[in-house]
């Protein structure tokens, strides 16, 4: 076998023969030295020169390879900061402050970006600092000592102090102010210990206190000149001034004066992590037809909740990633006894619930995307029985009851008109169906017919549920008239006041699982979470005992025995806990969802979200 080592050996030979005068260097070594070797290839044949020259491609091979494997195994892609995001949110903003965004969705996403709380929460639920350092409760429960962090600062370089959350909560609580959160911080007293210290004094334990301290503090020095009562209709609300990880930047408006598009820019100041993404644009539209759309033709790059009939449009869109969330959340069908009388009647209630087939809504107008329930206990819930007893469709039952209670189908006599020779209907106001008995479709007593009128925002999801409700109502003689209005008017047009005779509308619980904001009669009425007004004594203690008990089973008692009042007495059909559909393009990495809480938790960890890359090391 031929050697290298041989081969060099020979020509230094024949060097030292050749020039005497290289014998003198390196006389021990039985190698060439390096001005030896530039004279080789006189020296080699063509087979000796064409073995080196594979020899070495060789070598450099494998320096390559070595290189490659090694980079391959220890340089990783890494965030690096900068790009741009847009999403879409169906909706529009109308107040981005932390008193008033709990109800619009629009109004908690970009609150959630430009304002920061004292503490945060995590996607596991954890309670983590943020314009706090650290917080001390005590032995009672009713005192939470938080003290702040003394390194931040407005953007106008004046500290963040106490002054500012004494403020903000002063305001929280102050009805002029008008603010939704006000029922969840009565009878709680708050003073500024110092300029870094707050402590806040509630009247008797609540477990789930610390949640309502994420709430976003607001700068009292450029709110305290604005009076209360001024406050929801401030510049302040359009242009925002927050410690979030996002700031203000521009917005764009429609015609019709509407916030059209609204961008934020990263804050370089921010006092945690600052995020990657260098600038976020949320544009508005007016439903999810249209917004749809624009991320079809790639005007955005995500969308805030995708309907499941309209997914099948984004079909030529291979980059989007679909995230299936579980939210705690309830659809159901608010009644509003005092607007229709009938519905007073807890047997028609009854009737009007065993119609409806849960099921094949969800099937239907969901595509399988919900869970069927008969109450506001939630999966995860305290009390929760997935195999609790429900209400089973059935509406031969429905219409016996309408029956025993003396709704009939009328007889209509068709007359002629002596001047035309055309029947035309007995009742000049009414124009009822008639079946082929010349019967009524709907029922009647008392020459009163049986109506009921289902109001609910213009959405596509809203919408193809609703249209199956009003089948199985009018299948058992209920007319039912659907009253379809913009989502951005039905929050103050309709839920507040309570115009509504019954409402198609989904509730978003909370991560505290507390159901006393939204059924305790103390929140009934305008400003209350308590939509269908209920108010019951026996119910409220349950819902008093349930919120301040810290053992989970009787927690879980307590909830369990409301559940069964609210099924009983049917202040509400209770329809499906749905799942929450974000989609978003695959150019944005490090996304990490499995549950949220509120569909503004899906921006939770947004600040690890990137677009660029750089290599780094592992």
């Amino acid at each position: 076998m031929f050697k290298i080592s041989t081969l060099l050996r020979k020509v230094s030979s024949l060097f030292k023969k050749t020039d005497p005068s290289l014998k003198k260097e390196n006389p021990s070594k039985g190698f060439p030295s390096f001005r030896q070797i530039k004279y080789l290839p006189k020296f080699l044949s063509i087979k000796e020169k064409i073995i080196i020259l594979s020899a070495l491609i060789i070598i450099i091979i494998c320096l390559l390879s070595i290189t490659y494997i090694f980079w391959k195994e220890n340089f990783i892609d890494k965030p690096a900061f900068g790009g741009t995001y847009s999403e879409g949110i169906v909706g529009s903003p109308q107040k981005i402050n932390p008193l008033y965004a709990s109800v619009n969705e629009a109004d908690r996403d970009l609150t959630h970006l430009i304002f920061a709380g004292l503490i945060k929460q995590n996607q596991e639920q954890e309670i983590l600092p943020d314009l706090a350092k650290d917080w001390y409760v005590d032995e009672s429960q009713t005192k939470y000592t938080f003290t702040l962090r003394n390194d931040i600062k407005w953007p106008d370089e004046k500290p963040f102090s106490a002054e500012d959350v004494i403020f903000t909560f002063n305001a929280i609580q102050n009805k002029d102010y008008q603010s939704p959160l006000q029922s969840t911080w009565e009878n709680i007293t708050l003073e500024a210990v110092d300029e870094y210290t707050v402590q806040f004094t509630l009247p008797k334990p609540y477990s789930a206190f610390l949640e309502n301290l994420t709430v976003g503090i607001l700068p009292s020095h450029l709110w305290q000149d604005i009076k209360g009562e001024n406050a929801p209709l401030a510049q302040l609300n359009i242009e925002p001034i927050g410690l979030g990880a996002y700031k203000f930047e521009s917005y764009t408006k429609d015609k019709q004066e509407l916030l059209k598009s609204y961008t934020l820019i990263r804050n370089e100041d921010y006092h945690l992590d600052l995020p990657y993404i260098k600038q976020i644009t949320l544009k508005f539209y007016p439903n999810f037809e249209l917004a749809v759309e624009a991320l079809k033709s790639r005007s955005i790059d995500g969308l805030n909740f995708l309907p499941q009939n309209l997914k099948s449009f984004l079909e030529n869109r291979k980059d989007l990633n679909y995230y299936s969330l579980s939210l705690p959340q309830y659809t159901a069908i608010f009644f509003n006894q005092s607007k229709n009388e009938l519905l007073k009647d807890i047997n028609i209630r009854k009737a009007l619930s065993l119609s409806i087939n849960k099921d094949k809504i969800i099937a239907t107008a969901l595509d399988g995307q919900g869970l069927a329930i008969d109450g506001p206990l939630l999966p995860g819930f305290p009390g929760y029985n997935l195999n609790q007893d429900s209400f089973i469709p059935d509406v031969d039952k429905a219409k016996q009851i309408l029956q025993n209670l003396g709704w009939k189908k009328k007889e209509i006599i068709p007359q002629k008109n002596e001047e035309n020779n055309e029947a035309t209907s007995t009742d000049t106001h009414i124009s009822p169906e008639v079946d082929a008995n010349g019967l009524s479709k709907f029922l009647y007593k008392n020459d009163k017919e049986l109506t009921i009128a289902i109001t609910l925002s213009d959405q596509p999801q809203s919408v193809a549920v609703a249209e199956l409700i009003q089948k199985y109502w009018q299948a058992i003689g209920v007319r039912t008239h659907l009253k379809i209005f913009d989502p951005k008017q039905i929050q103050n047009d309709i839920i507040t006041p309570r115009e509504f005779e019954a409402l198609l509308f989904g509730e978003i619980l909370g991560s505290d699982k507390d159901l006393y904001a939204f059924w305790h009669s103390s929140q009934a009425d305008e400003h209350g979470l308590n939509l269908a007004n209920y108010k019951y004594s026996t119910a409220d203690q349950l819902l008093e005992k349930a919120k301040i008990e810290e053992d989970y089973d009787k927690q879980a008692e307590h909830y369990k025995q409301f559940q069964d009042i609210l099924i009983q007495q049917i202040p509400a059909i209770f329809l499906y806990n749905p799942n929450y559909t974000y989609v978003v393009s695959d150019k944005i990495k490090g996304i990490d969802l499995e549950r949220i809480i509120t569909p503004t938790d899906r921006l939770i960890h947004i600040e690890s979200w990137y677009i660029r890359t750089k290599k780094g090391l592992k």
